[in-house]
């Protein structure tokens, strides 16, 4: 594995939090709003791990 883990991280958990927090609020559940912030925490973790390993330009013939 080239890539760290901590980019992917950086740039997953802020919009985790705010989703998370942003459902809690609207509907007043705490298990949907930790539910879905979790979920949309591990698949933008997901994509940007992936998008690091696979998405090099740098890629020799």
């Amino acid at each position: 594995m080239r890539a760290s883990l901590l980019y992917p991280a950086l740039l997953s958990v802020p919009p985790a939090i705010a989703i998370g927090v942003g459902t809690y609020v609207l509907t007043a559940s705490v298990l949907f709003g930790l539910g879905l912030g979790l979920a949309v925490g591990v698949g933008i973790f997901a994509l940007v791990l992936v998008g690091t390993e696979l998405g090099s330009t740098n890629r020799e013939p």
